[in-house]
């Protein structure tokens, strides 16, 4: 009896470690299939345009004071990040509690830097208060502030409305 007990156990043993070879190969794929993942992942993250964090600033409809908002910009080499920055800042807030810095349909015809100066020719849709937009002093100071803060490298913006200037300091 107690033979056939012992050959009992060696034989629930001997099925025990098959079982374990058998669930061994899928434990490899599976680890295999994790680090090509893994590794995929890590390729299309670096491949990606890699894009750099603005601040925007915004008066609030409610209070009139400063809503923050946060945009990721394609990364731009020279002139053409703030090309970029100032149109998005022309486009206006995300935040529905928070007024456009100029008028809709406002545009920039050009905008170019020299000598740590920044030059932009706004459209004359500026002029027009429309919507729920800042007013247009508080619009072209909110444009400076938000221009200077995110590129402190500028000593001044100065503003034009067709090849006009309006506002110099």
């Amino acid at each position: 009896m107690k033979i056939d007990k012992i050959n009992l156990k060696k034989i629930e043993v001997e099925k025990i470690k098959d079982l374990t070879k058998k669930i061994k190969g899928p434990r490899e794929v599976f680890l295999v299939a994790i680090v090509f993942l893994f590794l995929l992942s890590l390729a299309f993250y670096l491949a990606k345009t890699p894009q750099k964090r603005y601040t925007f600033r915004f008066q609030s409809v409610d209070s009139g004071r400063e809503n923050v908002e946060w945009r990721f910009l394609p990364s731009r080499k020279g002139g053409k990040k703030i090309e970029l920055y100032v149109e998005e800042l022309l486009l206006g807030p995300k935040n529905e509690r928070s007024r456009p810095v100029f008028s809709p349909g406002t545009k920039a015809d050009f905008c170019f830097e020299r000598d740590r100066i920044l030059y932009v020719n706004l459209t004359p849709d500026l002029l027009v208060k429309s919507g729920n937009a800042s007013e247009i002093m508080e619009g072209i100071e909110l444009f400076k502030l938000n221009v200077k803060k995110a590129f402190p490298r500028l000593k001044n913006v100065e503003i034009y409305i067709e090849k006009r200037g309006i506002l110099k300091n």
